[in-house]
């Protein structure tokens, strides 16, 4: 299977090595079950994304685990907004027939709780699986993040790309296990 990783520096492995991020460590621990293509870009939002919806469509993956929106919430923009953006992405995958995973995101002591409302309504509307929070299972205190608090480090894409494929597991079995 043919996974699209389509977000920002959280997919794209900010200040990781290139075989660090969670994309690729993902690839390794399906052992060829799943081939992966990092499409994250630093600093990208979700307008950022809808403008480079169709290079995603063109790679011709069967699914794709969307994570945007970290960056639209630090920047400021509504939550309304963000939730059109990501309707309009949602809506082209599925029109090609690309399966989506929605991924949210919950960051300590940040008011998110419209966000969450909104990832949770739009994964329902289009019966998505959804992957609640990119950051589940990662912990400062246990050295996971760069010293940036927000970025994981190596150790702590391993934990992701653990857990995302857990995930993968229970929702896509036909898709993911021999």
């Amino acid at each position: 299977m043919i996974l699209a990783c389509f977000g920002d520096s959280i997919t794209e492995g900010y200040m990781v090595p290139e075989d660090c991020s969670w994309p690729s460590v993902l690839e390794r621990l399906s052992k060829g079950r799943i081939k992966t293509l990092n499409l994250g870009i630093s600093g990208e939002t979700t307008l950022d994304a809808i403008k480079r919806i169709n290079e995603v469509v063109s790679s011709r993956p069967q699914m794709v685990f969307l994570e945007f929106g970290i960056n639209d919430f630090f920047w400021g923009f509504p939550v309304e907004s963000v939730k059109e953006n990501l309707n309009t992405i949602c809506k082209t995958f599925l029109d090609n027939d690309i399966k989506v995973i929605l991924c949210g995101f919950d960051i300590k002591g940040q008011p998110l709780e419209k966000w969450k409302l909104m990832y949770k309504s739009l994964a329902g509307s289009y019966k998505l699986p959804l992957y609640e929070d990119i950051f589940s299972g990662l912990k400062r205190e246990e050295g996971h993040f760069l010293p940036d608090g927000l970025h994981p480090n190596e150790e702590g894409y391993r934990v992701m790309s653990s857990r995302i494929f857990e995930f993968l597991k229970k929702n896509f079995p036909k898709l993911i296990l021999p």
